[in-house]
């Protein structure tokens, strides 16, 4: 009986002519839009007809196929009510389908759902929503890296680079807040659906995309989502010789600006941020330095020196490859006894000014001489210098960083963590902007926030010393050592072993079962930069040992210990000057002249000490 229907049914379709009518419908459809296609690349129009005509195609189909039920070779049926409902309700969803799809491209919207990221598994249902409007500005964005598709996990710097060239031309814009490369390319291979990726960069526009690299052709493709509604922007292919690299990110970059409504501007002489090489063997060392520099590892950072100073070999006239040795180098002297900080910061200056003088105009300069003066304790100089960076590139989460810390080193915590948690922003997963952000919470005496900002760190890098170092110190500081006992053990056995009986025998002490007198003498006697030492047996930095002193109830020897090391140019104690621990010998009068040697304008004793602090500047 079933067979029977389904013959009836079939020749019903057939004499009625609805498979030849649908059959002809596909076939010009497709026709069609494959018309369209051409169209649309040759002549540039607008992208967004493709899908709008495919969506008319598609809502078309069931019309025709309704019409051709009733139109057929025996046309002569009456509609009845039903049916007749049945084909208004078809044309009012239609209608409504493309209400809602103008509206979401005049709010530049959208052509096709995307759910995550490259490589991520696909999870069905609709995409949901990276944060409320009120917490995500509509012109934040962030950069992911692109993948690498090349077959050669080697080229990953490549691919790398392209999306950091890209990220630094957003960057540029002061119409768009930009997420940081440290935190944007902390998702590179992780399966993670696009919005959640959005949610945890606070952001709304995301872009994605690959890159093919085989001899010396490049195939780049670049695709812009909206997070907040999961659905594309734009996208585009670029198939080119490797010579045209830089016109590439300048084009995906405009394109992106265009699709934002934002105005890139141009930066320096070529009006661009490109960069000012024509070497494609200094281009891939300048981007392998680059992505050395981020990771803040004295092996990583003395590689970074070397492909810097390989890009400047393969073009002596390459401001950024200058540039970029300048970061290194304004940072070394922290992560190793390898070079002097007099010497680093010379290292620093020159290759910074020599970037200047090839071109005056990238950020990364100002921001390392900005760091230089900042250790020379030059402080409205490098406030100025870090100012400057930051006009040049208002989402350059660095320069946020560096001023913060040059504020806090000057005496004022207070705008300093303005600016730290500005570089948080930028850059929520960048590591050392959260270990600077929670010194200078610890040193505001907010140990819990100290703590809170360092922790998501430790979820996804437990080996990441600072942040262990710093949440055992809050710890610490608040009165809590059996809490504490876990960061600092840890932060031990990843950065100097010989340090654990050091840090046993101090919590010991804190906690009552130990000379805390002799574990002072201890901590008093380590020269500058013991901790990172090999086999010095302390972790705990210059700027570290004076609130530990003070915590063990010895505030001559915290009085003794700045002073002894205040007499040179750096050092890391102007910010154990500031911090709330050194309160009870703050009015001291030798601590307010250790004060004026360091050049700190204490805010602090301003408040503490009253007319007296200020009779004595």
């Amino acid at each position: 009986m079933d067979n029977v229907d389904v013959d009836s049914l079939w020749a019903r379709l057939r004499r009625r002519k609805v498979v030849q009518w649908g059959i002809a419908y596909a076939a010009g459809a497709w026709g069609l839009l494959q018309g369209l296609a051409y169209a649309t690349a040759t002549f540039h129009w607008p992208e967004v007809l493709q899908p709008l005509a495919t969506l008319a195609l598609l809502i078309g189909l069931p019309i025709v196929l309704v019409i051709a039920w009733y139109h057929g070779d025996r046309g002569h049926q009456r509609v009845t009510a039903a049916e007749l409902a049945i084909i208004t309700l078809l044309f009012l969803v239609g209608g409504a389908m493309f209400w809602r799809y103008e509206r979401d491209v005049g709010e530049g919207g959208v052509t096709l759902p995307l759910a995550v990221s490259p490589g991520a598994a696909s999870t069905p249902g609709p995409p949901e929503p990276a944060e409320t409007a009120a917490d995500v500005p509509d012109n934040s964005i962030a950069v992911l890296p692109f993948v690498n598709m090349s077959g050669d996990p080697a080229a990953d710097y490549f691919s790398d680079g392209i999306s950091e060239e890209i990220l630094n031309v957003l960057a540029s814009t002061p119409a768009l807040q930009v997420a940081a490369r440290t935190s944007s390319f902390a998702f590179k291979d992780q399966q993670k659906e696009i919005p959640v990726i959005a949610r945890e960069l606070k952001v709304r526009m995301i872009l994605e995309g690959s890159v093919r690299r085989q001899n010396q052709k490049v195939r780049i493709t670049a695709q812009l989502i909206d997070a907040k509604t999961g659905f594309h922007v734009w996208s585009e292919t670029y198939d080119r010789e490797l010579d045209d690299i830089f016109e590439i990110q300048d084009e995906i970059a405009q394109a992106i600006g265009e699709k934002m409504k934002v105005q890139l501007v141009g930066q320096g002489p070529g009006g661009d941020e490109s960069p000012d090489t024509g070497s494609i063997e200094a281009h891939d060392h300048y981007l392998r330095g680059l992505a050395l520099w981020q990771r803040r590892r004295e092996a990583d950072l003395w590689q970074a020196v070397e492909e810097f100073q390989s890009a400047v070999a393969a073009d002596p006239s390459y401001a950024e490859a200058y540039a970029g040795l300048a970061l290194v180098y304004s940072v070394i002297a922290d992560y190793t006894t390898r070079i002097s900080y007099s010497d680093a910061m010379y290292q620093a200056t020159n290759a910074a000014e020599m970037a200047l003088a090839l071109d005056p105009s990238l950020p990364e300069s100002y921001a390392a001489l900005g760091s230089v003066a900042n250790w020379e304790r030059r402080r409205q100089t490098a406030n100025s210098l870090f100012q400057r960076a930051i006009a040049l590139r208002p989402s350059f989460a660095t320069a946020h960083q560096w001023l913060g810390n040059g504020m806090m080193a000057a005496g004022d915590p207070v705008s300093g963590l303005v600016a730290l948690e500005r570089a948080s922003a930028l850059d929520p997963r960048s590591l050392v902007v959260a270990e600077n952000h929670a010194y200078a919470l610890t040193a505001l005496g907010r140990y819990e926030d100290a703590r809170k900002v360092c922790e998501p760190i430790i979820a996804v890098e437990a080996d990441y010393f600072n942040c262990q170092l710093r949440a055992g110190m809050a710890e610490l500081l608040r009165g809590r050592s059996e809490k504490a006992r876990p960061f600092l053990i840890r932060a031990a056995e990843i950065n100097n072993r010989s340090a654990l009986p050091l840090v046993n025998e101090l919590l010991d002490a804190v906690e009552g079962r130990g000379d805390r007198r002799t574990i002072a003498r201890r901590l008093a006697a380590f020269p500058l930069r013991s901790d990172v030492t090999p086999g010095s047996g302390n972790i705990f930095s210059d700027g570290e040992i004076p609130g530990l002193l003070m915590l063990l109830g010895e505030p001559d020897m915290a009085l003794g210990y700045v002073g002894r090391h205040s007499s040179g140019p750096f050092g890391s104690l102007d910010w154990a000057m500031v911090d709330l621990s050194m309160d009870p010998i703050r009015c001291d009068p030798r601590f307010r002249e250790i004060a004026r040697n360091l050049e700190i304008t204490d805010l602090r004793a301003a408040k503490l000490c009253g007319k007296q602090a200020m009779a004595s500047k």
